[in-house]
């Protein structure tokens, strides 16, 4: 018999607990496929790398791979402690751990190449709805069906790199000892969870900090850079890993000292418990961590989907704005208006004329009020000593310093509007002073041509074609239209919209994984537990009882804790939180409940069932 037949043997003989780590593994690599066969579409060739785009595909591919990398490894190294038993086998039969490790290293290669090839048949079959998906989301008329080559040798490049790595690296942390001791006992008894109340003490000192800190101390934020946010970081991962084991610890010791402790089967219950205290501990705090990344993502990238219309009124206030340069040739100026006339007679469109005169110094521009009032549709008044300052720039307080101004040095500051009043930043600010003092202001007159149309959104073809013919000029012309941003940002936050879907569906997806591999791993001992617990009396209702409240802890804790943080999150951040962002993050956490709830009767009905068979 071959050294290879006795691998694939092996892995016939314990088909069951292969096919969980096969199908885990593939699950990761039709995901990392999926996502790099957008990556990849044709449609985003144009894509800039630099952009925020660019950037955020990137960092998603990275983190997409990341992910499977230490998956795949919780995959392995659960299918290692399912397999000690089977090693101690090997070893008392004369088996040396080189010839081990070979064993070990040939199955998880055989797996991690028959995992890859069927994840790129399945990818395949799956790319063309896939993609039908993106490009209802992403709106791209273009997002076809293409072949993807480069989307297949990066992602059988990277997997065989990563399975060749993984096997390598785990059958280093294979224990001969171990491996034996378990053969003989057949249990392991885990140690007990210390008291760390210190350390919960400081951990949750030292985030309470950074959180003030950040909210408080930008200047000390920006000064340590990636070093706070890495500390700011591990703060939280500590208190929450110590809040979840010391509460954990002294919920099961006023649970013991409590009168429900004697009722019905809650003795056996706090008995499992307290046996796998440190075990279930990491676990809680493992789909803790992931359901918070799912929810965090969801909410931040949901709710930014639904704050574009707003975001781009509030850049470009106007459907399309021309701006006129003092230089530019007149002939040019009116060949364009009489350009956007003939486009926009077909739509319902307000026209208005201003104009402005900018110290280009300062990029300091001064209205007249006349023309202030009839952009706002206002009847504001000033004194002849009085001036408005008006912000330039989006979430920028206008300049009201006019202590230096060579023609309103000695006016008063009449009003404050933080609204940029034209396209944002093509001035610093604007000065609004009356007529008669706006006519004797020496500096070259900017003339603006604006037009707002009516349930502006729906014109994003014709807004197109404008901006393609009439792109601006430096010098000549500046033609901004909030229309255009409006479209650009759409397809901005649709990507990114589906980057969050893809990433919530991971996360979400490998913390039921998880923690089905985590009961997996402890079947075989919890069914001969509950074997010799069932020959003293227990029925399978009251089994059925106990297994119940134990996943219900396993599912339901984390989710708690999960939205928890979540909410302290929108509490600690409820002045720059949106009320989409509030909106979206109570519809996503009921969403997110009802496949809890599922995945809870699911689980507990499956596992139950291979307990008691």
């Amino acid at each position: 018999m071959s050294f290879n037949h006795i691998v694939l043997q092996n892995i016939l003989r314990d088909k069951w607990t292969y096919v969980s780590y096969f199908l885990s593994s593939m699950f990761s690599i039709i995901i990392f496929f999926l996502f790099s066969v957008i990556v990849f579409h044709p449609s985003l060739k144009s894509l800039d790398p630099d952009s925020t785009l660019g950037i955020t595909l990137m960092l998603a591919s990275m983190l997409v791979y990341l992910f499977s990398f230490i998956y795949i490894t919780y995959s392995i190294m659960a299918f290692l402690r399912k397999k000690t038993k089977t090693l101690g086998i090997f070893m008392i039969t004369g088996a040396s751990m080189k010839q081990i490790r070979k064993l070990i290293f040939r199955e998880n290669l055989f797996i991690g190449i028959l995992a890859i090839m069927v994840a790129i048949v399945l990818g395949l079959v799956i790319t063309p709805l896939f993609l039908m998906g993106a490009k209802v989301v992403l709106k791209a008329e273009t997002f076809g069906m293409y072949l993807p080559l480069q989307a297949i040798g990066l992602t059988i490049g990277l997997f065989l790199i990563l399975f060749i790595v993984i096997s390598k690296v785990v059958t280093k942390f294979i224990n001969k000892e171990a491996s034996i001791q378990l053969l003989k006992s057949d249990t392991v008894i885990e140690k007990s969870i210390q008291p760390h109340y210190i350390l919960l003490a400081v951990s949750s000192v030292m985030t309470v900090m950074l959180a003030y800190i950040l909210k408080i101390e930008h200047a000390v934020v920006e000064s340590l850079g990636v070093i706070y946010y890495f500390l700011f970081f591990a703060s939280i991962l500590c208190t929450i890993y110590f809040v979840i084991t010391q509460g954990f610890r002294l919920f099961l010791i006023m649970f013991e000292k409590s009168p429900a402790y004697l009722r019905k089967t809650n003795m056996l219950l706090a008995s499992n418990l307290n046996a796998k205290m440190k075990s279930h501990a990491n676990m809680l705090f493992l789909i803790t961590i992931l359901l918070s990344g799912v929810f965090l993502c969801t909410s931040i990238l949901f709710s930014s989907y639904y704050n574009v219309k707003k975001d781009s009124e509030e850049n470009y206030p106007y459907s399309f704005q021309y701006i006129a340069d003092p230089k530019v040739n007149a002939d040019m100026v009116k060949k364009d208006l009489d350009y956007l006339e003939t486009k926009l007679a077909t739509v319902e469109a307000n026209k208005y004329f201003i104009e402005f005169k900018p110290n280009e110094d300062q990029r300091l521009g001064y209205m007249a009020l006349s023309d202030y009032n009839l952009l706002l549709q206002q009847d504001n008044d000033l004194r002849k000593d009085e001036f408005i300052a008006v912000a330039g720039s989006r979430g920028v307080l206008p300049i009201t310093q006019n202590a230096s101004d060579k023609y309103i040095k000695s006016f008063k500051l009449a009003n404050i509007n933080e609204q940029n009043l034209l396209s944002t930043g093509f001035q610093n600010s604007y000065f609004i002073v009356p007529d008669d003092i706006y006519q004797a202001i020496d500096y070259p007159v900017y003339k603006t041509y604006i037009y707002e149309l009516d349930n502006w959104s729906a014109h994003t073809a014709l807004a197109n074609t404008i901006t393609e013919d009439i792109p601006s000029l430096p010098g000549q012309r500046y033609f901004t239209s909030k229309i255009d941003l409006y479209n650009t940002e759409m397809f901005i936050k649709s990507v990114m919209f589906f980057i969050g879907s893809m990433l919530s569906l991971i996360f979400l997806s490998a913390a039921m994984s998880i923690l089905y591999f985590y009961l997996q791993t402890t079947l075989m001992q919890e069914k001969n537990k509950y074997i010799g617990i069932r020959k003293l009396g227990l029925s399978k209702k009251e089994l059925a009882t106990i297994i119940a409240k134990e996943l219900a802890i396993l599912i339901f804790v984390p989710f708690t804790l999960a939205i928890t943080l979540l909410l302290t999150t929108l509490v600690a951040m409820r002045a720059m939180v949106s009320t989409a962002f509030l909106q979206v993050s109570i519809a996503s956490s009921c969403c997110f409940f009802v496949l809890f709830l599922i995945s809870y009767f699911f689980i507990r009905k499956s596992y139950f069932k291979r307990l008691v068979n």
